[in-house]
């Protein structure tokens, strides 16, 4: 029973106060998803000069950092067309949740590393 894209509700935008200074609202493809997908990415390109660089330690958190980046992107496609991608972002919340990934990804190099030696 696919509906067509015409006949599904459009979700409008929730308007916010100014007061929120991290609030980005009604951006085209503006989702937290998108968002943390992207500095993720832009996360694994360090990971790839450090990996270049200093040597292949970094090339397990580079994968990791890559692999969760584009999932992060892949879900912001699929919440762009179920829920319009209307949706605040709040930049401290999604910058934390890059930090978890970041230390998730060098707790696996680290595994790594050790079971390598």
């Amino acid at each position: 029973m696919s509906q067509h894209p015409e006949e599904r509700p459009r979700v409008e935008p929730v308007e916010h106060t100014v007061d929120e200074a991290d609030g980005v609202t009604a951006r085209p493809i503006g989702t937290r998803s998108f968002v943390y997908g992207t500095k993720t990415l832009a996360t694994s390109v360090v990971a790839l000069l450090l990996m270049l660089f200093v040597g292949r330690v970094f090339a397990a958190a580079f994968w990791v950092l890559l692999a969760i980046g584009l999932l992060g992107v892949m879900f912001s496609v699929i919440e762009r067309n179920t829920t319009g991608g209307t949706e605040v972002v709040s930049h401290r919340r999604v910058n934390l949740d890059v930090m978890g990934t970041v230390l998730l990804a060098l707790v696996v190099m680290v595994i790594v590393a050790v079971v390598q030696r």
